[in-house]
Order: C-alpha cells, then structure tokens, then sequence
C-alpha cells in the first residue's frame, strides 16, 4: 500500500462538506454578498451551530457574543470566516474517524495544542496569517490519523520500536513502509484540495529545510510540533542543553528564535485555549 492509497482510503470516510468548498468559492466572488454567505451555511443547523459556538469561544476572544454568520463574516472578514469553517469542517470530518492504535483524545489534544502554539508562535514573530498557522499545526500529524486506522497492526509494531528509543517515527515509518505519516497527510490534504500551506505543513513538518514556498511557515510548526508533548511513548526528542529546548531542525532554528522561556509562555496560552476548543471540536477535553 502506498502514502496515496491511505490517504484515498480515508477519503471514502472523511471529507469535507460541499458547503466548504461551495462558499469559498462564493468568498472569492466579489458579486457575492454577506447575506448570500450566510444563507448557505445557515442551510446546514449543525454546521451553523458549531461555527457559532467555536467563534464564541476564548480563542478569538470577541468582547460581545456573535450571534449570527452575517455577524460573523462582518468581524471576522472573508479570509477568517474560511479558516474557521475550515477547522470546523476537518473536525466533523474526522470525528467519527478512530484508531485503536493510540488514545485518540490524546491525539486530538496534541494537536490542537501544536495548533495554538503555531499561532502564538507566528504572533509573536510578526506572522500575518496566525490563523492559518492554526490550522497548519492542528493538520500537521493527520496522516498519522489514516495510517493508524488504515494499517494498525504495522503502525503499532512501528510504535513499538519507536518506544524502545530505535529511531525517529517517521525514519521507522519510512524503513518499515517506504513512507511515512507526513506523505499521507501531504496526499490526503491534495484530494480534498486544500491550500500549498497546509500540505507543505504536513510533508515538511519534521525535514523543514525540504519546504518549497512556505520555509517560514513550516519551520514555525516544526518548532510547535517539537516543544508540544507527543502522543506515541518514546517519541519525544531529547534537549538540547543550549536552549533547554527539545532538539529542533538547524534550519528551523535559524528562521524563527526560540527559547525556554517563550516556549512556556506560549504553552500557557494555549493550555488556557485548549480545553475549550477540543471539547467543541471533538467532543472531548484537554
């Protein structure tokens, strides 16, 4: 089985609604209007319902309560209202989606928190678009999610070996299968046709100096990958004695300065955001 086949294989379980794609089309349609994007989302109750419980949420911390899409898309503008059905959309997509192979609210839980740590991390930098580093850190390890529930028995004997302190996952993934869990997320995310910056976030996450047009970018969720916990037993880096910090790409290092003491303020930031946002999300706390 190939990176491409896993990832086709999750897509006949998870994709993403037509109402996602329908309406960023309709936001990149100067004829259409608020009132039309919002007649089309309101379609979908369930849709609705979560977009407006996620933008009520601590993480974009709106002083008064927004209580309609219209209302939503006049705060937050074309590009906010994209990334937040986007995340609301990969998360009903992959809610019912289950590995046995790992706990999968601590799955979840991982990646949220790398997802708030990217855009702590691209804020504090001066990155612009800190919500679409959001995104990148929650999809990072989504090839992960297929290749545990697509292949287990191999993926477990995989974290087995990675447990006992052999190599890396993804260099075990690639010796044991010919790829590994960064090519699957790469492919999945092509077919359901999402954007060169979240794939590239998901092919490059551990080897950022590979990154094509987003090297920035990627280095920013390589850093935020690292210094989150990980799922798997064993696979945590060690620390480099410099920085305190877990042993990050040279390359990574040299785009974005990190520290210890960023490191636990931007991890205090995201615990504080995280329990919120995974229970809307996936129905679970952090």
């Amino acid at each position: 089985m190939t990176a491409d086949e896993l990832a086709r294989g999750i897509t006949r379980i998870a994709t993403l609604p037509a109402v996602y794609y329908r309406v960023c089309r309709m936001l990149d349609d100067p004829g259409a209007t608020t009132a039309d994007v919002g007649r089309v989302i309101s379609q979908d109750p369930a849709l609705t319902a979560r977009l407006l419980s996620v933008v009520n949420t601590a993480y974009y911390g709106f002083p008064s309560r927004i209580t309609s899409i219209p209302m939503a898309i006049t705060i937050l503008g074309a590009r906010g209202l994209r990334d937040l059905l986007l995340t609301v959309s990969v998360a009903n997509a992959l809610r019912e989606v289950q590995a046995d192979v790992i706990d999968m609210e601590s799955y979840w839980q991982h990646s949220i928190r790398c997802g708030l740590m990217a855009r702590g991390l691209a804020g504090h930098v001066g990155h612009r678009d800190q919500e679409g580093l959001f995104i990148a850190g929650l999809l990072h390890d989504i090839g992960k999610l297929a290749l545990y529930h697509q292949l287990p028995e191999r993926a477990r004997q995989i974290l087995e070996r990675c447990a006992a302190g052999e190599r890396p996952l993804y260099r075990l993934e690639r010796e044991v299968l010919g790829f590994d869990h960064a090519q699957v997320g790469d492919a999945l995310l092509r077919y359901w046709r999402l954007p060169d910056l979240y794939r590239e976030a998901c092919a490059f996450h551990h080897t950022p100096d590979n990154a094509g047009r987003h090297p920035l970018e990627v280095s920013i969720v390589h850093i935020a990958d690292a210094v989150t916990d990980k799922v798997e037993a064993g696979n945590n880096p060690p620390r480099q004695e410099d920085t305190g910090l877990p042993r990050l790409h040279p390359f990574a290092r040299a785009h974005v300065l990190m520290d210890a003491r960023l490191a636990e303020q931007l991890q205090l930031e995201a615990d504080l955001q995280a329990i919120e946002m995974q229970e809307l999300l996936f129905g679970t706390s952090a």
